[in-house]
């Protein structure tokens, strides 16, 4: 029996400027796949001026345009041991405006490994400032290895280079119950794990990257953010902190490394600190994935409920089943058979892998829900052009630009993780781990690259293992979301109960990762009164999302549509306005996987 397909396109295809919301995706799309980062956006608007800034062991703060200030700090390469030199930490921070009650400072992390510090304060850094009234500077750096610290963790000669090597290595993922689909899929895997074997080997091979990714674990970190905060406040002072996603575990890492430094911290989208610091990749991923599934189909219920006219993918009769169907329908007739997209901006082919990739990337944020429904919905009628332009990478032909630092992350999840044991078939590990969330009902699996740290030779050579359950010096806030693809509400609540009375859990009820996912007067508020006023929720708060799925009025409503008439008042507006906007900013900042 032939196979079902899509429509064919035409030879012309069809070009249009893509709406906000779709070009919001393109800047998402690659920041979300499994550790490809793409911190460099904001960064190269930023690099002249830090190249000025002096490094030293004090830090020279130089405006870097509007409110901005950037600056270096000296830090030992090596924490234990000093005659292998010094890194260079850029750091930015916009200054306190409201200096008459100014509170200090707040140091923050996006998430990672790999994620800028200073693109996110470019970034995100007025938006968080008046979150917080101007009463904090708002500092971060750039961690190990990441873009303007050094020595910087760019293993390819070039970004063109490191293009072309990213090109197309997406993973197809038909029915592994099936023999002859399990056999494609294991010669698939065992291909990129040559790729990442090949990354590790020029990594080694990379005179500058070779010693950076031996320094990039996130003890090292936690030292260097104690070494910042020493540096700009003075020695033994609380530090204050808000980290996401991969950030989380940079937090968690420092209240149990310096339990008496505690200030203000938040951990936003937990990863599971004993498990990252105990475990294996291969033994944590299915773990890290559990809710991504229930995200996505939160994604097919939204669309069925608000119908064709907000939800393109819907019909009048349209359930969650029956949009589920059509979308599960598309991967497998791009599985059998690729489209050709003669129309896209680079005339290619879109492949089941390109739309898992999408369809993953629509698990982070909600509010890319209506974008991704128009392009599933062009995709069921045989146009792709929109979807590939979107997951396709452009290569930039010059080779003078430098590689971003994005592919040398695995040296931090490598460093922080045990040895693998003598005889251990990590390749096979990562296998039948992808087979187990597969068949778990996590169909959306959409790695472009794994990390086999068997492939990883150089590490850092100290680890942290814990423990995780200090009494600490100020209770912690620790963030997690019903429905997020890659930091389960179960990590937050293993996270609260290692701490005890230390910490205060906040549930947000909405899919996406992290609470900046959907924006929700709940949090921030309960955010807002801690960091402003030193105001501890009740463990365990359940906070309503605020933000709407499928807006009728699309990305241009007033955040004012989303509230009460009693919750309706100017500061509230206000709050959830900003809010909405660190949201749509923080995602660009350039992290990845969530993590």
């Amino acid at each position: 029996m032939e196979k079902s397909q899509l429509p064919q396109p035409s030879a012309a295809g069809t070009r249009k400027r893509l709406p906000f919301v779709q070009r919001v995706l393109f800047s998402l799309v690659f920041s979300v796949l499994f550790f490809l980062p793409n911190s460099r956006v904001v960064w190269e608007q930023a690099q002249v001026l830090m190249r000025g800034a002096p490094s030293g062991s004090a830090i020279k703060w130089t405006t870097c345009g509007d409110v901005f200030e950037c600056g270096r700090l000296e830090v030992p390469l090596d924490y234990f041991n000093a005659s292998k030199g010094t890194a260079s930490i850029s750091l930015a921070r916009i200054p306190a405006a409201n200096t008459s009650s100014r509170l200090g400072s707040i140091f923050f992390n996006p998430g990672g490994p790999g994620g800028s510090g200073v693109n996110f304060v470019y970034r995100t850094g007025k938006s968080l400032a008046a979150l917080l009234d101007g009463r904090y500077d708002i500092v971060s750096w750039d961690p190990r290895g990441v873009n303007g610290t050094t020595p910087r963790g760019a293993c390819f000669p070039s970004q063109t280079e490191q293009t072309l090597f990213t090109h197309h290595t997406g993973l197809e993922v038909g029915n592994l119950s099936d023999p002859i689909d399990r056999n494609v899929f294991e010669r698939e895997m065992r291909a990129v794990d040559a790729r990442d074997a090949t990354v590790a080997r020029v990594c080694e091979l990379n005179p500058e990257a070779s010693v950076a990714v031996q320094h990039m674990d996130t003890a090292t970190v936690v030292r260097d953010l104690v070494r910042i905060a020493d540096t700009i406040q003075g020695p033994g002072t609380p530090i204050n902190y808000w980290g996401f996603s991969y950030g989380t575990l940079l937090g968690n890492y420092f209240v149990n490394m310096f339990p008496t430094r505690v200030g203000r911290v938040i951990v936003d989208g937990n990863l599971d600190p004993v498990t990252w610091a105990t475990a294996r990749f291969a033994e944590w991923t299915p773990g890290s994935l559990r809710d991504s599934q229930k995200a996505h189909n939160q994604f097919m219920v939204d669309c069925a409920k608000v119908g064709p006219e907000r939800c393109a993918l819907a019909s009048n009769s349209s359930t969650a089943e029956s949009i589920t169907k059509t979308v599960d329908g598309i991967l497998k007739q791009l599985y059998d058979r690729p489209l050709p997209v003669p129309g896209a901006k680079h005339a290619d082919v879109l492949t089941s892998s390109h739309m898992r990739q999408l369809l993953f990337a629509g698990t982070y944020k909600p509010s890319l829900w209506p974008g991704i429904a128009k392009i599933l919905a062009d995709v069921a009628r045989g146009d792709g052009a929109a979807a590939l332009e979107l997951i396709d990478s452009t290569v930039e032909l010059d080779e003078s630009k430098q590689a971003e630092t994005s592919l040398s992350s695995s040296a931090t999840i490598c460093s922080d993780a045990p040895p693998i044991p003598e005889g251990i078939d990590n390749l096979g590990e990562l296998t039948d781990a992808v087979v187990r969330m597969y068949e778990d009902g996590l169909t959306l699996f959409a790695s472009r690259i794994l990390v086999g740290c068997h492939n990883w030779r150089l590490r850092a050579p100290k680890r942290f293992t814990g423990p995780f359950n200090h009494t600490l010096s100020n209770t912690i806030l620790v963030i997690g979301n019903t429905a997020d693809p890659v930091t389960p509400l179960a990590n937050a609540m293993r996270v609260n109960k290692l701490l005890q009375d230390s910490s205060r859990l906040i549930i947000q009820d909405s899919s996406g990762h992290c609470s900046l996912a959907a924006a929700s007067l709940c949090t921030a508020n309960a955010i807002r009164g801690y960091f402003l006023n030193g105001t501890l929720p009740e463990n365990g708060l359940f906070c309503p999302v605020s933000e709407e799925t499928f807006p009728t009025n699309g990305d241009s409503a007033s955040v004012s549509t989303w509230l009460t008439a009693e919750e309706r008042t100017e500061e509230n507006v206000r709050v959830l306005d900003v809010v909405r906007d660190i949201g749509r900013t923080w995602r660009k900042s350039g992290y990845p996987y969530g993590v």
